[in-house]
């Protein structure tokens, strides 16, 4: 009787909380941190209070999912987004905690949803794509228990930023669709665009008391000097806040393409605040997508690469015209920090004294040879910020390495497996959103070829709460409108040679055929 009235009220909430839940998403960052708050103190039911608001948080994600799945995963991409903005805003009623349960809000109802799809056999496991990901999440569990990491805890947070997006793969597989991949895309842009205003009155306007005090509290370590701090919008990183812009950037870009004019306008506005951000690879990833979206333009495979060849003169020209002419503006000495920081690395990227591109080259190389000298992987907590919270070692002082990249971080923390698995999954993926295009020319496929090229490295980054769960959970939407729309693509011999190769109690298990 108990359950059964628990079972009402949560359809009830769902049902209404489900429809408005995506709009008070939405209208958060105006009603929360845009002016500011004076003391952040914490009170006595601080933890009874950040569980409860996870909790129902995650109710009204988790069940609108599974009753109205296109305003769930709405409500997913409006909540993401800003989970750095709540968090923080948050603080002076209920204090800081670093072990923050709202961080857990996209891992444990990808989990929870997960294990449902799987209990029920829900899982097309004849699908190349899943055996692929089930292999590689099989890898990812051993991790977890993989000692060198410095105990099972460290393992355990390293699973939430690798495996729980992960998950989200098949969540989205199994409840998404064209649509709701259209509504995502929109609800993206929106919210870039209140990310860059948010971001934009950090950088140029003045920090509320609460951002400051997180900045502290948090060790936040984003400064280009001693005065000019990199912003960080509504998330909890300055990558974050970038990569978000740039997802969202991509969806008005490839619409406006696709001659929706009108989203011009926040293509614009949301690249000309990645640019005054300072982030060099922002800028970098931002022309690549440009660029190679619109070479898919062109129905003709053969004739893509002279397009991008042109697009890449273009682009390249328009960028040092468009950095000199900055040189001679009058700009105030905020922006003319951030804007000489670009425009040093940008027509200097090899210098050493000006840009780090030597040195993320450095990091990749170090990534790739870790799979060679410990083949076996040092586990997935070392290379997320569950290394500095949860051990006491490591490579560095917070106890975790990174190599700033999402496949040689996997190498690193699942050995040389792990990571050909990985990299043959981002193959498959960039095969499943190109032949969609190809053959369907699906609006939305165009749309993740872009997201695709300027979060690249960033897929499954560890730390980065929001993209990569939505990049997975819309990654799974794509390979099933493949399948859909293409039911006669084989599976690949290899994947299945790979699959094999696995004890028989880890192959994947499951009733074929699509979910419905």
């Amino acid at each position: 009787m108990v359950v059964h009235l628990i079972l009402r009220l949560r359809n009830l909430l769902f049902r209404h909380a489900g429809m408005v839940g995506c709009a008070v998403l939405m209208l958060l960052p105006f009603t929360l941190g845009l002016y500011g708050i004076d003391e952040p103190s914490a009170g006595t039911l601080s933890e009874p209070l950040r569980i409860m608001i996870a909790l129902i948080l995650a109710s009204v994600i988790g069940g609108s999912i599974v009753q109205y799945p296109m305003i769930g995963f709405s409500i997913l991409a409006a909540f993401l987004p800003f989970l750095g903005l709540i968090r923080r805003e948050l603080i002076p009623s209920i204090g800081y905690q670093s072990n923050e349960p709202l961080t857990l809000i996209g891992a444990a109802v990808g989990t929870l949803l997960f294990i449902r799809i799987a209990s029920n056999r829900w899982i097309a496991v004849k699908n190349t794509t899943i055996k692929i990901a089930i292999a590689l999440l099989v890898v990812m569990v051993l991790q977890i228990f993989n000692p060198n990491q410095g105990g099972i805890l460290v393992g355990l947070g390293g699973a939430m930023f690798y495996i729980g997006p992960l998950l989200w793969f098949f969540v989205g597989r199994h409840h998404g669709g064209k649509q709701t991949l259209v509504t995502v895309g929109t609800v993206l842009v929106i919210t870039s665009v209140i990310a860059a205003l948010i971001g934009l009155r950090q950088q140029f306007g003045e920090m509320s008391n609460v951002e400051r005090y997180w900045m502290v509290v948090s060790k936040y370590k984003q400064f280009l000097n001693n005065d000019v701090v990199r912003v960080f919008g509504a998330s909890l990183s300055f990558g974050e806040y970038v990569t978000l812009m740039l997802m969202g950037a991509m969806v008005a870009w490839t619409r406006f393409l696709l001659r929706k004019y009108l989203y011009a306008i926040p293509f614009v506005f949301i690249a000309g605040t990645i640019f005054l951000s300072s982030s060099r690879s922002g800028v970098v990833m931002l022309l690549a997508g440009c660029i190679i979206s619109w070479s898919f333009l062109d129905k003709r495979p053969a004739t893509r690469i002279p397009r991008i060849a042109l697009g890449v003169g273009i682009g390249i020209a328009g960028l040092l015209i468009g950095l000199n002419q900055t040189r001679s503006l009058n700009l105030d000495r905020n922006a003319a920090v951030f804007v000489e920081h670009q425009v040093e690395g940008l027509t200097n990227p090899l210098g050493s004294e000006r840009s780090t591109a030597s040195k993320h080259a450095g990091l990749v190389e170090i990534g790739f040879t870790s799979g060679i000298r410990n083949p076996i992987g040092r586990g997935l907590g070392s290379t997320t910020i569950a290394g500095r919270r949860f051990s006491q070692g490591g490579d560095g002082e917070d106890g975790t390495f990174s190599t700033e990249l999402d496949f040689t971080n996997i190498i690193v923390s699942t050995g040389f497996i792990g990571g050909i698995l990985y990299m043959v999954l981002m193959g498959r993926m960039s095969w499943v959103i190109v032949k969609l295009w190809d053959i369907r020319r699906v609006s939305t496929s165009l749309e993740w070829i872009a997201i695709a090229v300027v979060t690249f490295g960033n897929w499954l980054q560890g730390g980065y709460y929001a993209p990569s769960i939505l990049i997975w959970t819309c990654f799974g939407m794509m390979d099933k409108l493949l399948e859909q729309e293409l039911p006669g693509v084989a599976p690949s011999k290899l994947v299945n040679r790979v699959i094999s190769l696995l004890p028989e109690k880890f192959r994947p298990l499951g009733r074929t055929g699509l979910s419905h």
